[in-house]
Formats: structure tokens, sequence, C-alpha cells
């Protein structure tokens, strides 16, 4: 629990500073792009209005290196004037009239033509064509764009570095308090053990001296359940405090294990009028815990025959498929609302109360169950159509 809530930390703030980084790096070059658009422009519209002539005087010195350009001078019926170049342009004349035809068919005041940015000006004899090479500007952009990404990954990294130093101090009051949850109810799963015993032993004790009476069969009953809740604490506490639980993994039999956990289940079914499927593959090894494989097993089965519909369907099924090893659990009935599924292995989660009441369970077997599962390294996921069924899968490697 408190490495996924670190986890999820460490992805909150580096996925909130990269989209912040993006969006610098978005806004930095956009802004460079922009000002690189209306220096071209500007350019273009100064060398137009001096109809061509790249003098030195309508540059100043830093823009020297930009002077690659040339310009097409044609009269009112298309006619070519004149073709006058920048000090760097080495335009033959067959190619400055190719760049003139390909922008005035663009039929567009100002646009590109290859690296060339072009304005169309008219004039008193007709129109000029303006030129001006923006290899440089590219240049520039694509080397801002370049520095900007690398600035911006270096960053990320080192606040996603950040991020998970960040995260053990985030987490340490969420750590602690979960550690004396834990503690607790250890602590207080052992202590009402003992009672619970005494109170058990002396309802028998009772009940063979005064004959049977309702009275003692409620403290029964519901010792029992409190006997029931406090083994399914401590079993979580167990899970929880890896270092105190201890599993036996070894080769076993998961086909011949499946059978002899549903088989109890097969009297109860009959005599409630539903049907058990069992559709186990045979000889299918697995390495693992045999008792908490069948904790697992006894958890799911009697889910499904608890909530299965009247006259129901409950089926088992064990298969191997790719190289996994897929145990399913599947049962007719109500099934769980779309908005549950994502809910339904959390601790003490009961989709219906008063069905729950009557029913039994505290909403711990599941999350049990899940924590089994990945005891063993392995996945548990549900599925359910509501109103029809619901299947529970485990897959173990």
């Amino acid at each position: 629990m408190i490495r996924k809530l670190r986890i999820k930390l460490i992805i909150i703030l580096t996925s909130v500073l990269a989209v912040v980084v993006v969006g610098i790096m978005f806004s930095v070059n956009l802004v460079a792009q922009s000002r690189n658009s209306l220096e071209i422009n500007e350019r273009l519209v100064r060398i137009a209005s001096n109809d061509g002539n790249v003098r030195m005087d309508i540059f100043d010195e830093r823009e020297t290196g930009y002077i690659d350009t040339f310009s097409v001078l044609i009269d009112g019926a298309y006619r070519l004037l004149d073709i006058r170049t920048g000090r760097t342009s080495a335009m033959t004349t067959e190619e400055a009239v190719a760049y003139a035809t390909t922008a005035l068919n663009a039929d567009s005041r100002s646009g590109m033509v290859d690296n060339y940015a072009y304005l169309i000006e008219m004039k008193s004899y007709g129109r000029i064509i303006v030129f001006l090479d923006i290899t440089q500007y590219d240049h520039s952009n694509r080397s801002l764009l370049l520095t900007s990404i690398m600035v911006g990954l270096i960053g990320i990294m080192l606040f996603a570095v950040m991020s998970v130093i960040l995260s053990f101090w985030l987490v340490r009051p969420v750590k602690e308090t979960f550690e004396k949850q834990k503690r607790f109810i250890s602590d207080a799963s052992h202590e009402l053990k003992t009672p619970l015993a005494v109170i058990s032993a002396n309802t028998d004790v009772l009940e063979g001296e005064i004959g049977e009476n309702k009275w003692l069969s409620y403290i029964r009953t519901e010792s029992q359940r409190m006997s029931e809740l406090v083994n399914e604490l401590l079993c979580l506490a167990r899970l929880d405090d890896k270092s105190g639980y201890m599993v036996e993994m070894r080769e076993l039999n998961l086909s011949e294990l499946v059978l002899i956990t549903a088989l109890p289940f097969e009297s109860t079914v009959f005599e409630m009028g539903k049907t058990l499927e069992t559709e186990v593959q045979p000889d299918i090894q697995c390495r693992g815990d045999e008792s908490s494989l069948k904790h697992i097993l006894t958890i799911l089965i009697d889910n499904a025959v608890k909530y299965s519909d009247e006259h129901g369907t409950i089926r088992v099924s064990l298969v191997r498929q790719s190289g996994k090893t897929v145990l399913e659990v599947y049962n007719t009935g109500e099934g769980i609302k779309p908005e549950n599924l994502g809910k339904i292995f959390e601790r003490f989660f009961r989709q219906d109360e008063s069905r729950n009441s009557k029913s039994g369970g505290y909403g711990l077997g599941l999350a049990i169950a899940k924590a089994s599962v990945e005891t063993h390294g392995g996945k548990i996921a549900v599925q359910s159509e509501y109103g029809k069924w619901v299947r529970f899968t485990v897959t173990l490697p």
C-alpha cells in the first residue's frame, strides 16, 4: 500500500512538472517563431519598399548574414523587367523566374517557396516579388527547439529523482499511521481470541448443565461470527506484515487442490437448489503455499455460492494458458455494479449492506484473496454484467 502510494506521488509530481515544462517549451518556441516571422516580414517589406535594392544603409551590421535575397520586377502584363539580388545571392535568371512564377501561381501575397519567404507588392510599374532565404531562421528555430528539449528532459529527470526522495518524506506520516493501524489490528485480534474462546467454552459447559437454550444459541452464534472476524483480521495483519507472514512455497498439483476445495461445497449448493460445475484441466502444477491457495479458492467459491441467484450456476475452471495458470470462479446472479468494480477488493467494502447483513461477511474476504494472490506473484481481476453474472479471474505464474 505504502509503495503504491509512493509510486503514485512520484508519477503525479513528475507528470505535473512535465506538463509545466512542455508548456514553457511550447510557449518559448512559439514566441521565438512568431518573433522571427515578424522579423522576416519586416525585412521583406523594407526590401520591397526600396524596389529590391539591398543597401547596407537599410540593414544594420548584425543582419548581413541574412541578406541572401533577390527580387523579381514585372510589369502589368507579367513581363520581366529586372532581377535584383542581394550581396550573397547567387540566383540565376532562370531560377529567379521559376521562383517568381511559383509565387504568383500560389495566389497569395506572401508565403514560402523552398527555403525562401516571399512577399508580393504592387508598384506603379507592376509588381515586385521579394525573396529572402530563411535558412538561418530555421536553423535558429531548430537549435532553440533542441536546446529546450534537452533542458526540459534533464529538468524532468532531475525532478523525478527529487520526487523519489520527496515521496519518502511525504508518505512518512501515512506510513506511521498505517503501521500503528496494523499493530492495533494484530494486537486487538490476539487479545480478542482468548475471551472469545472462553465464552464459547463456557457456553458449551452451561448448555451441558441446563440443556438447549435459545439464549445460549444466540451467544454461540455471535461468538462464532466474532471469531471469524478476528481470524480474518489476523490474516490481513499477517499479509500486511510480510516479515511476519511465512509461506511455504513448493510444487503442488493445483488441479487436485481445486477439486478437493470445491468438493465440500457440493452438498451446500445442492441443498440450495443451485448448480456447481467444475472444469479443471488435469495435472496442472503450480509453485505456491497450499494453505494460502486453498484459502483463496474457498473465499471465491463461498462468495459465488452466497451471491448467486436462486437456482443459479456456479462454475469453477482451471486451465493453463500462454505459460500462465488461470483460475476462474463464475456465478450467475445480480453481479457487481459498474461503479463498484474498482472497489470490490477494498477492505470492508460491501456492495449491498442489507444483503450482506443477511448473508454474513465483513467485506474482508476479497481483500484477503487479493493480498494472498499478490504474495504468490499473481493477479486477480473481476468482470461482471450487472444483473446477470460475475467472474473472478486469478492468474498465477
